[in-house]
């Protein structure tokens, strides 16, 4: 399914089927848009979840600073969105969309990762949940982006 078939099914899903069991791939020409490769910089945020899940059970055990995982111009998508995208979208209501759930994605990672910080698992863990949320709400405002771009 090409990223605009997927973008279509799921904005026409009127269950609000979770965005995260709908694949996202892309056809030819589609998954570098405007200077952002789209299947690296959704991947990166897909692995945040994971990456903070083994933080929480101990797993991973990598430093973290919880300043910069709240950031949200720190990542590749946050450098394209508060770059590029900017110089070329300027303030059109898709990227400022996309920018606001972005940086709420970031905030609610660097929750999670000062829960944990602090000895709250039980607090992380509900909050990880929403993240995944929040990632899928991420991917859904760049293929919207992108989707508008494209006509």
């Amino acid at each position: 399914m090409s990223i605009l078939s997927w973008f279509k099914h799921v904005t026409e899903d009127s269950t609000g089927a979770d965005l995260m069991d709908q694949p996202l791939t892309f056809g030819e020409g589609e998954e570098v848009f405007s200077g952002l490769n789209m299947r690296d910089a959704l991947d990166a945020h897909m692995a945040w979840t994971n990456r903070l899940e083994g933080k929480i059970t101990g797993e991973n055990k990598e430093e973290l600073d919880v300043v910069a995982v709240a950031s949200d111009c720190e990542c590749k998508l946050g450098r394209w969105i508060h770059g590029e995208a900017k110089q070329q979208f300027g303030n059109q209501p898709d990227l400022e969309e996309l920018r606001r759930v972005h940086a709420e994605f970031h905030l609610k990672a660097g929750e999670i990762l000062n829960n944990v910080t602090n000895g709250q698992g039980k607090d992380a863990l509900a909050n990880l949940k929403q993240l995944r949320h929040q990632s899928g709400t991420v991917q859904l405002s760049l293929v919207r982006l992108y989707s508008h771009a494209q006509h």
